[in-house]
């Protein structure tokens, strides 16, 4: 019997087969990275025990809100924020509503190819989804002072009024 991915990879064009592959091979270089490049995060935000947020991410919530609220980014730098509040978002989804991380395969979704956290059992639809990266980009659009945990809370709400 042939698995769901084999089935959507069979359906794929040649290009979409290979975008997908690169984004299947990206990805496991984003989880692997993903831990020990979280826990630098909080600790560069001055938050201790910085590994607890492998395990509890929802009570670093308020202390990322206020440490990110109204902090400068400058240029150089906005690339990895970018990156490191994505990792962060999409734990605190997964860890809060019992998700998981994957690769969006179906090439009818706008997100195809695109890491995302979904799969939730706890809190939020099962079928619900939400793109970590196109969340963090939202919160760094905020003018000052933004506001993490609204934005955060707003998802939950939209994610759960939808369904």
């Amino acid at each position: 019997m042939i698995n769901v991915l084999e089935e959507e990879v069979a359906m794929l064009s040649r290009e979409q087969e290979e975008q997908l592959q690169r984004s299947l091979a990206a990805f496991d270089i984003h989880y692997d990275e993903l831990g020990s490049a979280l826990v630098g995060f909080v600790e560069r935000l001055g938050m201790q025990p910085a590994h607890e947020v492998l395990n509890n991410a929802g009570e670093y919530l308020p202390y990322i809100d206020a440490a990110m609220r109204t902090i400068a980014i400058r240029d150089e730098s906005w690339q990895w924020v970018k990156t490191m509040l994505g990792y962060f978002l999409g734990e605190y989804f997964v860890q809060t509503h019992a998700g998981c991380w994957y690769v969006e395969t179906r090439p009818q979704s706008p997100h195809f190819c695109r890491t995302m956290v979904g799969g939730f059992e706890t809190g939020l639809p099962l079928d619900a989804a939400i793109e970590p990266e196109a969340l963090a980009l939202a919160f760094l659009a905020q003018p000052l002072p933004r506001e993490l945990a609204k934005l955060v809370s707003d998802t939950e709400a939209s994610l759960a009024g939808q369904h």
